[in-house]
């Protein structure tokens, strides 16, 4: 077993499920080959995996190689998962995998966390940016709006809407509209000030998986705080096609008006 301080900058946690072991073995096996163990922390969410996956995790867990294993033999999905694997954390940084991304370069999540420690105290999450300017391109909530008015995060500010007064604007671009632009960081890879989680109460209880990044995103901006579009250099995110539960949580999707996703690359 390697040794390390106590308290390393950096929790990693990373989500697993099902019968996809080549998934989370690819995940963990390329944070360990590429990131050097005083660094980090890892935590490991186990949600209905197969024996070959529990066996896996169970020896890392075993070696130390994983410091804290999370297990469900009932799939409880991923942000109830997540609000467990929190728990606990006393780094002052924590990234996130889903168990179809992976780190592809060495030091990736050095330079990851060196952004962060560079940045000012009002940004608080790193990774690959995005927008959206329909809700129904996240969940299937049929008034998202009123979700982040009732949340406990949220702050005052108009969320995005296209109706007039979106975001607290009247005429958009000259459209007569409100700004219906959510900004978000991909959920695949993410790092955040563990800090931010904990003002936030992150996750949302009333959130099951579907939207997660998207209202994360809207609730960092409710409490003024900002993103940084890194392009996460150095990870590998989505490399498979969505397993499990959608994990929605209203009753019917909404796919009415226009919709437009957009991700953006690279650092700035």
């Amino acid at each position: 077993m390697r040794t390390r301080p106590t308290t390393p900058p950096l929790t990693v946690c990373v989500l697993t499920y099902g019968a996809h072991f080549d998934l989370a073995e690819r995940c963990i096996e390329s944070i360990r080959a590429n990131t050097a163990r005083a660094l980090y922390h890892l935590v490991v969410g186990a949600n209905a995996v197969g024996s070959r996956t529990d066996g896996y995790l169970q020896g890392l867990r075993r070696n130390g190689e994983i410091d804290r294993l999370h297990r469900s033999h009932k799939n409880i999905n991923k942000c109830p998962m997540m609000r467990r694997m929190f728990c606990g954390v006393n780094t002052p940084y924590v990234c996130w995998f889903d168990d179809d991304s992976y780190v592809t370069e060495n030091g990736a999540l050095e330079q990851q966390l060196e952004i962060a420690r560079r940045s000012p105290a009002t940004t608080v999450m790193w990774g690959c940016r995005a927008g959206c300017n329909h809700p129904s391109t996240f969940t299937d909530l049929p008034d998202v709006p009123k979700f982040v008015r009732t949340a406990r995060w949220y702050g005052g500010l108009p969320p995005p809407d296209w109706q007039p007064g979106g975001k607290g604007e009247f005429d958009y671009e000259g459209r007569g509209t409100g700004n219906p632009w959510w900004q978000f960081i991909i959920g695949g890879f993410w790092l955040i000030r563990t800090h931010a989680l904990r003002v936030l109460d992150w996750p949302d209880r009333r959130l099951i998986k579907l939207g997660d990044d998207v209202l994360l995103g809207e609730a960092l901006r409710q409490r003024g705080w900002s993103l940084e579009n890194t392009g996460a250099w150095g990870i590998a995110m989505n490399q498979a096609p969505r397993r499990g539960e959608i994990g929605g949580m209203g009753t019917e999707f909404n796919r009415r008006g226009r919709t437009r996703a957009t991700a953006l690359s690279g650092g700035g």
